[in-house]
């Protein structure tokens, strides 16, 4: 352990007999300790995935107008904290349901160039998209960016969007309760939400807040698979 730099240790006086060796935590420790942390937490999210697929069930209600809602015109993906396998296969879902739609992707799009997959790059930055103004009719996001920068993003997605434009935020995992007590749960929901968000653990609270502000009309479902959906159409 002090080869890897997770303890450190020196011989002192003891205080009625000979040295002891007194132990210190290392540089490394802390690093180590969230390693272990998010592996441990991975593992955990990982099989509540697969206990939650197998008995599918649905939380809250999704309008049946928005349900049955196919793109149009000028869309937008982008997915965080960055682009995997799953998500390509969600854009070619877009496209095969839309009616002559283009789509338009925002942040690193390198997985998509070898795919066939038609696209026009927007920029990198969420808060900044280079785009006209009323430019998409639909935008999705598969997972959500840092919460500290979502407001800024969500205002720069209703810039964008047209009027009667439709957002889409799905997430793997999010809880809208606070903590009432130190329970293992509440530790997961915390820790997995603050200190690695790229596991898609979100405070839904907090995001719905952020869409109340510049969308009244909004909402949040749960799909068939468990995944948790927010979505927002512009006035």
């Amino acid at each position: 352990m002090e080869v890897n730099g997770l303890v450190t240790s020196a011989l002192q006086p003891g205080p009625l007999g000979p040295y002891r060796r007194m132990y210190e935590l290392g540089p490394e420790a802390e690093i180590n300790m969230k390693h272990n942390l998010k592996n441990s937490l991975e593992t955990i999210i990982h099989f509540y995935n697969a206990f939650r697929k197998s008995n599918p069930q649905k939380l809250y209600d999704f309008p049946d107008d928005l349900l049955k809602r196919k793109p149009k015109g000028r869309v937008l993906f982008a997915a965080f904290p960055s682009m995997s396998s799953d998500d390509v296969e969600t854009i070619r879902e877009i496209i095969t349901a839309s009616e002559h739609s283009s789509i338009s992707i925002l942040g690193p799009n390198q997985i998509l160039t070898k795919t066939g997959i038609k696209f026009e790059p927007v920029g990198d930055n969420p808060s900044k998209i280079s785009a006209n103004n009323q430019t998409f009719s639909e935008i999705y996001f598969n997972g959500v960016p840092k919460l500290d920068e979502l407001e800024a993003i969500v205002s720069e997605c209703k810039r964008v969007m047209v009027r009667r434009g439709f957002l889409k935020i799905k997430v793997p995992f999010a809880f809208f309760e606070e903590p009432k007590r130190p329970a293992l749960g509440e530790f997961v929901q915390i820790t997995a939400a603050n200190l690695f968000p790229e596991l898609g653990v979100v405070e839904g609270g907090k995001v719905k807040q952020i869409l109340d502000t510049f969308f009244p009309k909004n909402g949040v479902c749960e799909t068939y698979l468990g995944e948790v959906v927010f979505w927002a159409t512009k006035s």
